[in-house]
Protein backbone atom coordinates (compact mmCIF):
# COMPACT_ATOMS: atom_id res chain seq x y z
CA UNK A 1 0.00 0.00 0.00
CA UNK A 2 1.44 3.34 -1.02
CA UNK A 3 0.05 6.82 -1.39
CA UNK A 4 1.10 8.02 -4.83
CA UNK A 5 -0.75 11.33 -5.24
CA UNK A 6 -2.59 13.83 -3.09
CA UNK A 7 -4.58 16.90 -4.06
CA UNK A 8 -6.81 19.26 -2.15
CA UNK A 9 -9.82 16.98 -2.53
CA UNK A 10 -8.48 13.53 -3.39
CA UNK A 11 -5.87 10.94 -2.43
CA UNK A 12 -4.71 7.99 -4.56
CA UNK A 13 -3.41 4.85 -2.85
CA UNK A 14 -2.04 2.03 -5.01
CA UNK A 15 -1.71 -1.65 -4.06
CA UNK A 16 -4.22 -0.97 -1.30
CA UNK A 17 -5.11 -4.56 -0.42
CA UNK A 18 -2.77 -7.50 -0.05
CA UNK A 19 -3.09 -10.09 -2.82
CA UNK A 20 -5.17 -12.54 -0.70
CA UNK A 21 -7.55 -9.80 0.50
CA UNK A 22 -7.86 -8.35 -3.01
CA UNK A 23 -8.72 -11.80 -4.36
CA UNK A 24 -11.28 -12.29 -1.56
CA UNK A 25 -12.86 -8.93 -2.42
CA UNK A 26 -13.15 -10.00 -6.06
CA UNK A 27 -14.79 -13.26 -4.95
CA UNK A 28 -17.23 -11.30 -2.80
CA UNK A 29 -18.11 -9.18 -5.83
CA UNK A 30 -18.50 -12.26 -8.03
CA UNK A 31 -21.02 -13.74 -5.57
CA UNK A 32 -23.08 -10.55 -5.38
CA UNK A 33 -26.36 -10.16 -7.25
CA UNK A 34 -26.49 -7.18 -9.59
CA UNK A 35 -29.33 -5.05 -10.89
CA UNK A 36 -29.20 -2.98 -14.07
CA UNK A 37 -29.43 0.69 -13.20
CA UNK A 38 -30.15 3.52 -15.57
CA UNK A 39 -28.22 6.66 -14.71
CA UNK A 40 -29.89 9.18 -12.42
CA UNK A 41 -27.46 11.84 -13.70
CA UNK A 42 -28.03 11.91 -17.45
CA UNK A 43 -29.96 9.99 -20.11
CA UNK A 44 -26.77 10.06 -22.17
CA UNK A 45 -24.77 7.99 -19.69
CA UNK A 46 -25.89 4.45 -20.46
CA UNK A 47 -26.60 1.68 -17.94
CA UNK A 48 -24.47 0.36 -15.10
CA UNK A 49 -24.94 -2.60 -12.76
CA UNK A 50 -25.15 -2.22 -8.98
CA UNK A 51 -25.16 -4.77 -6.18
CA UNK A 52 -27.35 -4.57 -3.11
CA UNK A 53 -25.70 -2.21 -0.65
CA UNK A 54 -24.49 -2.87 2.87
CA UNK A 55 -24.06 -0.36 5.65
CA UNK A 56 -21.74 -0.55 8.63
CA UNK A 57 -21.65 1.47 11.82
CA UNK A 58 -18.69 3.59 12.88
CA UNK A 59 -17.07 0.61 14.64
CA UNK A 60 -15.89 -0.62 11.23
CA UNK A 61 -12.10 -0.68 11.14
CA UNK A 62 -11.63 -0.21 14.88
CA UNK A 63 -9.23 -2.45 16.77
CA UNK A 64 -11.95 -4.41 18.53
CA UNK A 65 -14.11 -4.90 15.42
CA UNK A 66 -14.16 -8.17 13.54
CA UNK A 67 -16.22 -10.78 11.78
CA UNK A 68 -16.59 -8.79 8.57
CA UNK A 69 -14.93 -9.25 5.16
CA UNK A 70 -11.33 -8.08 5.36
CA UNK A 71 -11.74 -5.62 2.48
CA UNK A 72 -14.44 -3.76 4.41
CA UNK A 73 -12.29 -3.70 7.54
CA UNK A 74 -9.30 -2.35 5.60
CA UNK A 75 -11.45 0.37 4.05
CA UNK A 76 -12.82 1.25 7.47
CA UNK A 77 -9.29 1.65 8.77
CA UNK A 78 -8.41 3.88 5.83
CA UNK A 79 -11.40 6.13 6.57
CA UNK A 80 -10.26 6.40 10.18
CA UNK A 81 -6.67 7.13 9.15
CA UNK A 82 -7.68 10.01 6.87
CA UNK A 83 -9.65 12.04 9.40
CA UNK A 84 -8.53 15.22 7.59
CA UNK A 85 -10.88 14.08 4.81
CA UNK A 86 -13.75 12.49 6.69
CA UNK A 87 -13.51 13.75 10.26
CA UNK A 88 -13.59 11.67 13.43
CA UNK A 89 -15.65 8.51 13.89
CA UNK A 90 -18.84 8.97 15.94
CA UNK A 91 -18.41 12.74 16.04
CA UNK A 92 -18.30 13.60 12.33
CA UNK A 93 -19.50 10.35 10.76
CA UNK A 94 -21.24 7.23 11.98
CA UNK A 95 -21.80 4.98 8.97
CA UNK A 96 -20.08 3.67 5.86
CA UNK A 97 -22.24 2.35 3.02
CA UNK A 98 -20.82 0.11 0.30
CA UNK A 99 -21.96 -1.18 -3.08
CA UNK A 100 -20.27 -2.96 -5.98
CA UNK A 101 -20.58 -1.39 -9.42
CA UNK A 102 -19.95 -2.62 -12.96
CA UNK A 103 -19.68 -0.31 -15.97
CA UNK A 104 -19.74 -1.95 -19.41
CA UNK A 105 -18.26 -0.58 -22.61
CA UNK A 106 -20.23 2.45 -23.79
CA UNK A 107 -21.35 3.63 -20.34
CA UNK A 108 -20.24 6.55 -18.17
CA UNK A 109 -21.58 8.66 -15.29
CA UNK A 110 -22.05 12.37 -15.93
CA UNK A 111 -20.66 15.26 -13.90
CA UNK A 112 -22.08 15.42 -10.36
CA UNK A 113 -20.94 16.15 -6.81
CA UNK A 114 -22.57 13.63 -4.39
CA UNK A 115 -23.31 16.39 -1.88
CA UNK A 116 -25.94 16.25 0.85
CA UNK A 117 -27.50 13.39 2.83
CA UNK A 118 -24.91 13.86 5.57
CA UNK A 119 -22.07 12.73 3.32
CA UNK A 120 -18.52 13.56 4.37
CA UNK A 121 -16.88 11.90 1.40
CA UNK A 122 -16.59 8.75 -0.65
CA UNK A 123 -14.02 6.27 -1.90
CA UNK A 124 -13.59 4.00 -4.90
CA UNK A 125 -11.61 0.74 -4.93
CA UNK A 126 -11.07 -0.77 -8.38
CA UNK A 127 -11.50 -4.56 -8.49
CA UNK A 128 -10.98 -5.62 -12.12
CA UNK A 129 -7.96 -7.82 -12.91
CA UNK A 130 -6.53 -5.53 -15.58
CA UNK A 131 -7.26 -2.21 -17.18
CA UNK A 132 -5.67 -0.56 -20.20
CA UNK A 133 -5.56 3.25 -20.02
CA UNK A 134 -6.97 3.38 -23.55
CA UNK A 135 -10.16 1.74 -22.27
CA UNK A 136 -11.25 5.02 -20.61
CA UNK A 137 -13.41 4.87 -17.52
CA UNK A 138 -11.25 7.40 -15.70
CA UNK A 139 -12.46 9.05 -12.54
CA UNK A 140 -12.22 12.74 -13.42
CA UNK A 141 -12.56 15.43 -10.78
CA UNK A 142 -12.12 19.14 -10.14
CA UNK A 143 -9.46 19.48 -7.46
CA UNK A 144 -10.58 22.72 -5.88
CA UNK A 145 -12.99 23.75 -3.18
CA UNK A 146 -16.54 24.54 -4.31
CA UNK A 147 -16.76 28.05 -5.79
CA UNK A 148 -19.26 30.62 -4.50
CA UNK A 149 -22.78 30.10 -5.86
CA UNK A 150 -23.60 31.73 -9.14
CA UNK A 151 -27.00 33.27 -9.85
CA UNK A 152 -27.49 31.01 -12.86
CA UNK A 153 -26.95 27.81 -10.89
CA UNK A 154 -30.41 27.81 -9.34
CA UNK A 155 -32.03 28.58 -12.68
CA UNK A 156 -30.41 25.57 -14.38
CA UNK A 157 -32.43 22.45 -13.50
CA UNK A 158 -30.15 19.93 -15.26
CA UNK A 159 -27.55 18.61 -12.80
CA UNK A 160 -24.86 18.00 -15.41
CA UNK A 161 -25.27 21.51 -16.79
CA UNK A 162 -25.06 22.96 -13.26
CA UNK A 163 -21.84 21.07 -12.72
CA UNK A 164 -20.55 22.19 -16.11
CA UNK A 165 -21.23 25.78 -15.06
CA UNK A 166 -19.06 25.19 -12.01
CA UNK A 167 -16.34 23.67 -14.17
CA UNK A 168 -16.55 26.72 -16.43
CA UNK A 169 -15.82 28.94 -13.42
CA UNK A 170 -13.01 26.69 -12.22
CA UNK A 171 -9.45 27.96 -12.06
CA UNK A 172 -8.01 24.53 -12.82
CA UNK A 173 -8.47 21.63 -15.24
CA UNK A 174 -9.91 18.23 -14.28
CA UNK A 175 -7.64 15.53 -12.89
CA UNK A 176 -8.04 12.18 -14.68
CA UNK A 177 -7.41 9.10 -12.52
CA UNK A 178 -6.93 5.83 -14.39
CA UNK A 179 -8.92 2.93 -12.81
CA UNK A 180 -5.86 0.81 -12.11
CA UNK A 181 -6.59 -2.53 -10.37
CA UNK A 182 -6.32 -2.41 -6.55
CA UNK A 183 -6.19 1.40 -6.63
CA UNK A 184 -8.12 3.23 -3.91
CA UNK A 185 -9.23 6.82 -4.43
CA UNK A 186 -10.47 8.91 -1.51
CA UNK A 187 -12.64 11.90 -2.40
CA UNK A 188 -14.02 14.71 -0.25
CA UNK A 189 -17.73 15.45 -0.28
CA UNK A 190 -19.00 18.03 -2.79
CA UNK A 191 -16.14 17.37 -5.21
CA UNK A 192 -17.33 17.75 -8.81
CA UNK A 193 -16.47 14.52 -10.63
CA UNK A 194 -17.46 12.13 -13.40
CA UNK A 195 -16.77 8.60 -14.62
CA UNK A 196 -15.47 8.75 -18.16
CA UNK A 197 -17.16 6.60 -20.78
CA UNK A 198 -15.72 3.09 -21.07
CA UNK A 199 -14.32 2.73 -24.57
CA UNK A 200 -15.74 0.06 -26.93
CA UNK A 201 -12.23 -1.43 -27.18
CA UNK A 202 -12.69 -2.72 -23.61
CA UNK A 203 -14.94 -5.37 -25.12
CA UNK A 204 -16.39 -7.63 -22.45
CA UNK A 205 -14.10 -6.24 -19.75
CA UNK A 206 -16.14 -4.41 -17.12
CA UNK A 207 -15.01 -1.48 -15.00
CA UNK A 208 -15.47 -3.08 -11.57
CA UNK A 209 -15.37 -1.17 -8.30
CA UNK A 210 -16.39 -1.14 -4.67
CA UNK A 211 -17.71 2.33 -3.87
CA UNK A 212 -18.42 3.62 -0.40
CA UNK A 213 -19.92 6.73 1.18
CA UNK A 214 -18.91 8.01 4.61
CA UNK A 215 -21.73 9.95 6.25
CA UNK A 216 -23.41 11.17 9.39
CA UNK A 217 -26.88 9.73 9.82
CA UNK A 218 -29.54 12.42 10.25
CA UNK A 219 -31.43 10.13 12.60
CA UNK A 220 -28.54 9.50 15.01
CA UNK A 221 -29.59 7.30 17.85
CA UNK A 222 -28.65 7.89 21.48
CA UNK A 223 -29.31 4.31 22.51
CA UNK A 224 -26.30 2.63 24.06
CA UNK A 225 -25.67 -1.07 24.37
CA UNK A 226 -28.58 -2.16 22.21
CA UNK A 227 -27.93 -5.47 20.51
CA UNK A 228 -29.55 -4.16 17.37
CA UNK A 229 -27.12 -1.22 17.25
CA UNK A 230 -24.26 -3.69 17.17
CA UNK A 231 -25.39 -5.47 14.03
CA UNK A 232 -22.52 -5.53 11.56
CA UNK A 233 -24.50 -4.40 8.54
CA UNK A 234 -27.85 -3.03 7.49
CA UNK A 235 -29.24 -2.86 4.00
CA UNK A 236 -28.34 0.46 2.43
CA UNK A 237 -30.88 2.70 0.74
Amino acid sequence: MREIQRGKRFIIIDDFLSEPVFSAAQDLMDRAAFTRRESVISDEDGPAFRSKGVRFKEELGSLDAGGRPKAYEELGRAVRAYSDFYGEASTDWNRIAFAFWKYPAGSRLGWHNDAGRGRKGEFILFLHDRWRPSWGGELKLIDEDPPPPDAGDDVESDLVRRMERRIGRSTTSPVAIVPKPNRLVLVKSDTVHTIGRVDPTAGDTLRRSLTGFVSLSPERTTAVGSAREKLTAILAD
